[in-house]
């Protein structure tokens, strides 16, 4: 009875826990996944009520996002607007490491 309820007890917690994912979890083809991207980056970008530690915490998502576009972007050398996608995506998580620097001073 108690290895029952002690592996019981290992389970809840091995499989009960979240566990934090590196980058955004997207599903589909690229093409589906860049343009969640950028809807995603779009919605953050038009945000106008964030205060600093909303913006500063924002710029990691808009970064991670950055990332696996321009991932996604390094599979597709041949697709052009895949490229344009990566270089835009940059650009605003660079937009937000400014925002968030410039609000912390």
């Amino acid at each position: 009875m108690n290895r029952f309820l002690l592996a019981t007890t290992a389970a809840l917690v091995l499989f009960a826990c979240p566990k934090e994912t590196p980058q955004p979890q997207l599903g589909g083809s690229d093409d589906e996944k860049m343009d969640t991207i950028s809807s995603k980056l779009e919605e953050y970008r038009t945000r106008t009520d964030m205060s600093c530690d909303d913006t500063c915490s924002t710029k990691n998502k808009v970064c991670d996002l950055s990332s696996t576009a321009c991932d996604i972007a390094g599979k597709h050398n041949d697709r052009n607007d895949y490229q344009q996608r990566c270089v835009t995506a940059q650009e605003e998580c660079a937009k937000f490491n400014e925002s968030c620097s410039s609000c912390k001073k």
